[in-house]
């Protein structure tokens, strides 16, 4: 089963078993979002040291990861498809069944924890419409400018987009009507060439987004991961990677993300050489980060609900009661909580509705397996 490089025909890359790397950064990423949602205030009133501080400011950075592993990993699964529209539809129930119930569950676990904030602590909330959660279980609320329920659940917006975008093109590009006209592997190259630039224009706000919901911003990350796949299997020349990643990093640092261009690009590398290096998932293989990353989608989903909570009643005891270093106690119990917590609803919903999603089968491409190609 070959693929095409710029002419050449080679043999790709077998992808078998879990990407240790892979896991281990989703771990890191998850565990720094819980960080940054830990409240500034209950920071302070642990006294942490600047470093580490500036450590927990920045721990938003681990969505920009997310997305580059998002791109890696989707173009993995897809990377051998038929790509018929009805494998669009049985790729859109297989991630609806993968992550919606677990979505789902997070945003009545939100709605529940401020109704009883409102209804015993007397909390200011103004709860959602009917129309408004209808809009959050279709992942549609940025695009239809509603305030979110949870600090988090934008990125799963995003995340939907760059399914649809990536398995759309790959449909639409290999229907009959339109390679009549014009070959798939121009087409998509094409196509992703204007949305990385129309991206990296959009988050340098160069171009504006005609709607802030949409994920134009953040399609070039997702495109790193896509592109870190392409290279790892043989699909992409040296030539065109070293392009894709150097427009991003000259585009970014150009905007002074210096912060973030590491970050993506230590994403990035992690893919590439996840395939290509038994060594780096084995330096990897730590059980507390690959644990972390197991559970890494119910951590995302419910530690913003915990952490809050617990740093809440954490600064309410303290006004009260004297304990000694409650505040530390506090960040701790909050952090520990939200894991715990993850990891229960990780065994009561993630893993059944992960093992009944694999039994939608996507089918195969007979004959070569390529991604980009006729």
């Amino acid at each position: 089963m070959s693929s095409t490089v710029i002419g050449t025909t080679v043999e790709p890359v077998r992808v078998t078993g879990r990407l240790l790397a892979v896991d281990a950064l989703r771990g890191v990423a998850a565990m720094a979002v819980v960080l940054f949602h830990v409240p500034e205030s209950l920071r302070s009133a642990v006294g942490m040291p600047g470093p580490i501080d500036a450590v927990f400011a920045r721990g938003y950075l681990g969505v920009d990861a997310f997305f580059v592993l998002s791109g890696f990993v989707i173009a993995m699964s897809v990377a051998s498809g038929p790509w018929t529209f009805g494998y669009l539809l049985r790729f859109v129930a297989r991630r609806s069944v993968r992550l919606d119930p677990s979505y789902w569950a997070a945003i009545a676990l939100e709605l529940c924890l401020a109704y009883i904030g409102v209804r015993f602590l007397r909390d200011a909330y103004a709860f959602p419409s009917p129309l408004d959660v209808l809009a959050h279980v279709a992942y549609l609320q940025g695009v239809l400018n509603v305030a979110q329920i949870s600090d988090v659940f934008w990125t799963l917006c995003y995340e939907i987009q760059f399914y649809l975008l990536l398995v759309g093109s790959l449909v639409l590009s290999h229907a009959t009507f339109v390679r009549r006209f014009v070959p798939a592997e121009r087409l998509l190259a094409a196509v992703f060439a204007v949305l990385l630039i129309v991206s990296l224009a959009v988050r340098g706000g160069v171009l504006a987004s005609p709607n802030d919901g949409l994920a134009l911003g953040r399609i070039y990350q997702f495109a790193l991961g896509v592109s870190a796949y392409l290279f790892a299997t043989r699909r992409i020349s040296v030539l065109t990677l070293s392009v894709i990643a150097g427009v991003v990093t000259v585009a970014r640092v150009w905007d002074k993300a210096f912060v973030e261009t590491a970050v993506i690009l230590i994403a990035f590398a992690t893919c590439l050489f996840s395939l290509r290096s038994r060594r780096l998932n084995q330096l990897l293989d730590v059980r507390p980060v690959q644990f972390l990353g197991r559970i890494s989608y119910s951590l995302y989903l419910y530690h913003a609900s915990i952490v809050g909570r617990a740093a809440a009643v954490t600064l309410l005891l303290g006004k009260s009661v004297t304990i000694p270093h409650l505040p530390l106690i506090g960040l701790v119990a909050s952090v520990v909580g939200s894991v715990l917590f993850a990891y229960v609803m990780f065994r009561l919903i993630e893993a059944p509705t992960l093992r009944l999603s694999r039994r939608i089968r996507l089918g195969h491409r007979s004959g070569n397996k390529r991604l980009v190609g006729t």
